[in-house]
Protein backbone atom coordinates (compact mmCIF):
# COMPACT_ATOMS: atom_id res chain seq x y z
CA UNK A 1 0.00 0.00 0.00
CA UNK A 2 2.78 2.45 0.85
CA UNK A 3 4.54 1.70 -2.43
CA UNK A 4 1.32 2.36 -4.32
CA UNK A 5 0.86 5.66 -2.50
CA UNK A 6 4.40 6.83 -3.19
CA UNK A 7 4.46 5.48 -6.73
CA UNK A 8 1.28 7.33 -7.65
CA UNK A 9 2.93 10.67 -6.82
CA UNK A 10 3.82 12.54 -10.00
CA UNK A 11 7.40 13.46 -9.08
CA UNK A 12 8.54 10.07 -7.79
CA UNK A 13 9.88 6.88 -9.37
CA UNK A 14 9.72 3.93 -6.96
CA UNK A 15 11.69 0.75 -7.55
CA UNK A 16 10.07 -2.00 -5.51
CA UNK A 17 11.75 -4.53 -3.17
CA UNK A 18 15.35 -3.67 -4.00
CA UNK A 19 18.28 -5.51 -2.44
CA UNK A 20 21.78 -5.97 -3.91
CA UNK A 21 21.83 -9.66 -2.91
CA UNK A 22 18.44 -10.53 -4.38
CA UNK A 23 18.36 -8.83 -7.76
CA UNK A 24 17.16 -11.92 -9.65
CA UNK A 25 14.09 -12.24 -7.43
CA UNK A 26 12.56 -8.79 -7.93
CA UNK A 27 14.63 -7.64 -10.95
CA UNK A 28 14.78 -3.85 -10.53
CA UNK A 29 16.36 -3.61 -13.99
CA UNK A 30 13.13 -4.96 -15.48
CA UNK A 31 11.17 -2.45 -13.42
CA UNK A 32 13.34 0.44 -14.61
CA UNK A 33 12.97 -0.67 -18.23
CA UNK A 34 9.37 -1.90 -18.52
CA UNK A 35 7.62 0.24 -15.94
CA UNK A 36 9.42 3.57 -16.24
CA UNK A 37 11.41 3.55 -19.50
CA UNK A 38 14.54 4.73 -17.69
CA UNK A 39 16.92 2.26 -19.33
CA UNK A 40 17.00 0.65 -22.76
CA UNK A 41 16.54 -3.03 -23.51
CA UNK A 42 20.27 -3.46 -24.06
CA UNK A 43 21.10 -1.62 -20.83
CA UNK A 44 18.66 -3.82 -18.98
CA UNK A 45 20.31 -6.93 -20.42
CA UNK A 46 23.75 -5.73 -19.33
CA UNK A 47 22.58 -5.05 -15.78
CA UNK A 48 20.90 -8.47 -15.57
CA UNK A 49 24.17 -10.26 -16.30
CA UNK A 50 26.07 -11.89 -13.40
CA UNK A 51 28.62 -9.52 -11.94
CA UNK A 52 26.92 -6.34 -13.19
CA UNK A 53 27.54 -3.30 -11.02
CA UNK A 54 24.61 -2.54 -8.72
CA UNK A 55 26.07 0.91 -8.01
CA UNK A 56 26.28 1.76 -11.72
CA UNK A 57 22.68 0.61 -12.21
CA UNK A 58 21.34 2.79 -9.40
CA UNK A 59 23.45 5.75 -10.57
CA UNK A 60 22.10 5.50 -14.12
CA UNK A 61 18.47 5.11 -13.04
CA UNK A 62 18.78 8.03 -10.61
CA UNK A 63 20.28 10.21 -13.35
CA UNK A 64 17.57 9.32 -15.87
CA UNK A 65 14.82 9.91 -13.31
CA UNK A 66 16.30 13.30 -12.37
CA UNK A 67 16.46 14.33 -16.03
CA UNK A 68 12.72 13.68 -16.20
CA UNK A 69 12.18 15.91 -13.20
CA UNK A 70 11.58 13.01 -10.83
CA UNK A 71 13.20 11.67 -7.68
CA UNK A 72 14.24 8.05 -7.25
CA UNK A 73 12.88 6.15 -4.25
CA UNK A 74 14.07 2.63 -3.44
CA UNK A 75 11.75 0.39 -1.48
CA UNK A 76 14.25 -1.62 0.54
CA UNK A 77 13.59 -5.36 0.69
CA UNK A 78 14.70 -5.63 4.31
CA UNK A 79 13.13 -9.10 4.57
CA UNK A 80 16.37 -10.45 3.10
CA UNK A 81 18.45 -8.83 5.85
CA UNK A 82 16.39 -9.65 8.93
CA UNK A 83 14.22 -12.70 8.11
CA UNK A 84 15.75 -14.21 4.99
CA UNK A 85 13.46 -17.27 4.67
CA UNK A 86 13.35 -18.87 2.15
CA UNK A 87 15.80 -16.85 0.08
CA UNK A 88 18.82 -16.22 2.29
CA UNK A 89 20.25 -16.38 5.78
CA UNK A 90 19.66 -13.13 7.68
CA UNK A 91 22.63 -10.86 8.38
CA UNK A 92 20.75 -8.45 10.67
CA UNK A 93 22.41 -5.54 8.86
CA UNK A 94 20.88 -2.98 6.44
CA UNK A 95 22.33 -4.40 3.23
CA UNK A 96 20.92 -1.85 0.78
CA UNK A 97 22.05 1.18 2.77
CA UNK A 98 25.50 -0.30 3.33
CA UNK A 99 25.86 -1.05 -0.39
CA UNK A 100 24.97 2.51 -1.42
CA UNK A 101 26.37 4.61 1.43
CA UNK A 102 29.82 5.29 -0.06
CA UNK A 103 28.46 6.34 -3.46
CA UNK A 104 25.28 8.27 -2.69
CA UNK A 105 23.74 10.71 -0.26
CA UNK A 106 20.93 8.65 1.23
CA UNK A 107 17.80 10.01 2.88
CA UNK A 108 16.34 6.96 4.58
CA UNK A 109 12.99 6.59 6.32
CA UNK A 110 11.35 3.51 7.78
CA UNK A 111 7.84 2.19 8.21
CA UNK A 112 6.88 -0.56 10.64
CA UNK A 113 3.90 -2.63 11.66
CA UNK A 114 2.99 -4.33 14.94
CA UNK A 115 5.22 -7.43 15.11
CA UNK A 116 2.28 -9.78 15.75
CA UNK A 117 0.27 -8.45 12.82
CA UNK A 118 3.33 -8.67 10.60
CA UNK A 119 3.80 -12.32 11.60
CA UNK A 120 0.16 -13.17 10.87
CA UNK A 121 0.44 -11.57 7.43
CA UNK A 122 3.83 -13.09 6.63
CA UNK A 123 2.88 -16.57 7.79
CA UNK A 124 -0.19 -16.53 5.52
CA UNK A 125 2.11 -16.76 2.48
CA UNK A 126 2.69 -20.22 1.03
CA UNK A 127 6.38 -19.46 0.50
CA UNK A 128 6.84 -18.75 4.24
CA UNK A 129 4.30 -20.95 6.06
CA UNK A 130 6.00 -23.79 7.94
CA UNK A 131 9.52 -22.60 7.11
CA UNK A 132 10.00 -19.81 9.62
CA UNK A 133 10.01 -20.32 13.37
CA UNK A 134 8.56 -17.73 15.74
CA UNK A 135 11.94 -17.51 17.48
CA UNK A 136 13.85 -16.76 14.26
CA UNK A 137 11.22 -14.25 13.18
CA UNK A 138 11.35 -12.36 16.49
CA UNK A 139 15.16 -12.28 16.47
CA UNK A 140 14.98 -10.57 13.10
CA UNK A 141 12.24 -8.20 14.22
CA UNK A 142 14.25 -7.12 17.24
CA UNK A 143 17.39 -6.56 15.15
CA UNK A 144 15.41 -4.52 12.62
CA UNK A 145 13.73 -2.52 15.39
CA UNK A 146 17.10 -1.66 16.89
CA UNK A 147 18.26 -0.37 13.51
CA UNK A 148 15.25 1.86 12.79
CA UNK A 149 14.10 2.97 16.25
CA UNK A 150 15.72 6.41 15.98
CA UNK A 151 14.32 8.58 14.56
CA UNK A 152 10.94 7.03 15.26
CA UNK A 153 9.71 5.12 12.18
CA UNK A 154 6.28 5.65 10.69
CA UNK A 155 3.90 3.09 12.16
CA UNK A 156 1.57 1.56 9.60
CA UNK A 157 -1.34 1.74 12.02
CA UNK A 158 -0.88 5.52 12.30
CA UNK A 159 -0.72 5.76 8.52
CA UNK A 160 -4.05 3.99 8.09
CA UNK A 161 -5.67 6.51 10.45
CA UNK A 162 -4.02 9.65 9.03
CA UNK A 163 -2.60 8.73 5.61
CA UNK A 164 -2.03 12.24 4.26
CA UNK A 165 -0.35 13.54 7.41
CA UNK A 166 1.82 10.47 7.91
CA UNK A 167 2.91 10.21 4.29
CA UNK A 168 3.76 13.91 4.20
CA UNK A 169 6.10 13.34 7.14
CA UNK A 170 7.62 10.27 5.46
CA UNK A 171 8.33 12.27 2.28
CA UNK A 172 9.93 15.04 4.34
CA UNK A 173 12.26 12.52 5.92
CA UNK A 174 13.20 11.17 2.50
CA UNK A 175 13.60 14.72 1.17
CA UNK A 176 11.29 14.07 -1.80
CA UNK A 177 8.30 16.08 -3.09
CA UNK A 178 4.96 15.27 -1.48
CA UNK A 179 1.83 15.09 -3.65
CA UNK A 180 -1.40 15.01 -1.62
CA UNK A 181 -3.42 13.88 -4.65
CA UNK A 182 -2.06 10.36 -4.11
CA UNK A 183 -5.10 9.77 -1.91
CA UNK A 184 -7.33 9.61 -4.99
CA UNK A 185 -4.95 7.61 -7.20
CA UNK A 186 -3.01 5.12 -5.09
CA UNK A 187 -5.47 2.21 -5.48
CA UNK A 188 -5.07 2.19 -9.28
CA UNK A 189 -1.27 2.10 -9.18
CA UNK A 190 0.07 -1.33 -10.17
CA UNK A 191 3.84 -0.90 -10.60
CA UNK A 192 4.62 -2.77 -7.41
CA UNK A 193 6.01 -6.18 -6.43
CA UNK A 194 5.03 -8.43 -3.55
CA UNK A 195 1.23 -8.34 -3.76
CA UNK A 196 0.36 -10.82 -6.48
CA UNK A 197 -3.21 -11.95 -7.05
CA UNK A 198 -2.58 -15.46 -5.75
CA UNK A 199 -1.67 -14.11 -2.30
CA UNK A 200 -2.98 -10.55 -2.35
CA UNK A 201 -3.05 -8.65 0.91
CA UNK A 202 -6.35 -7.88 2.58
CA UNK A 203 -6.09 -4.22 1.61
CA UNK A 204 -5.08 -4.75 -2.02
CA UNK A 205 -8.60 -4.46 -3.44
CA UNK A 206 -9.67 -1.48 -1.36
CA UNK A 207 -9.94 2.11 -2.56
CA UNK A 208 -9.99 3.64 0.91
CA UNK A 209 -7.16 3.65 3.43
CA UNK A 210 -8.45 2.72 6.85
CA UNK A 211 -7.50 0.46 9.77
CA UNK A 212 -8.35 -3.24 9.59
CA UNK A 213 -9.04 -5.55 12.48
CA UNK A 214 -6.30 -7.99 13.42
CA UNK A 215 -6.42 -11.37 11.69
CA UNK A 216 -7.66 -14.27 13.80
CA UNK A 217 -4.94 -15.18 16.29
CA UNK A 218 -4.61 -18.32 18.39
CA UNK A 219 -4.40 -17.30 22.09
CA UNK A 220 -1.47 -19.67 22.47
CA UNK A 221 0.46 -17.80 19.79
CA UNK A 222 -0.07 -14.51 21.60
CA UNK A 223 1.26 -16.04 24.80
CA UNK A 224 4.28 -17.40 22.95
CA UNK A 225 5.02 -13.94 21.62
CA UNK A 226 4.58 -12.27 25.00
CA UNK A 227 6.98 -14.75 26.59
CA UNK A 228 9.72 -13.69 24.16
CA UNK A 229 12.26 -11.11 25.29
CA UNK A 230 12.87 -10.22 21.63
CA UNK A 231 9.16 -9.48 21.13
CA UNK A 232 8.89 -7.32 24.22
CA UNK A 233 12.06 -5.41 23.29
CA UNK A 234 10.85 -4.80 19.73
CA UNK A 235 7.47 -3.55 20.93
CA UNK A 236 9.14 -1.16 23.36
CA UNK A 237 11.49 0.17 20.67
CA UNK A 238 8.63 0.76 18.21
CA UNK A 239 6.09 2.07 20.69
CA UNK A 240 3.65 -0.85 20.57
CA UNK A 241 1.75 -2.63 23.30
CA UNK A 242 2.99 -6.25 23.55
Amino acid sequence: MLTRCLGSMDKLVVLSEVHPNALKLTNPARQAHEWFGLISRSERASFERPGASFIEFIALVELRARRKGKRLVLRDWSHIDYIGVPYASPTNRPGLIEALAESFEIHAASSVRHPLDQWLSLNSLDVIRGRLSVEAYLRGVRAFSEQVASPSPMRFEDFTREPVTELRTLCERMDVPFDPSFITRWHAYEKVTGDRKEHASRGSGRKEIKPLQRRDCDPGLLETFRASEDYRAACELLGYEP
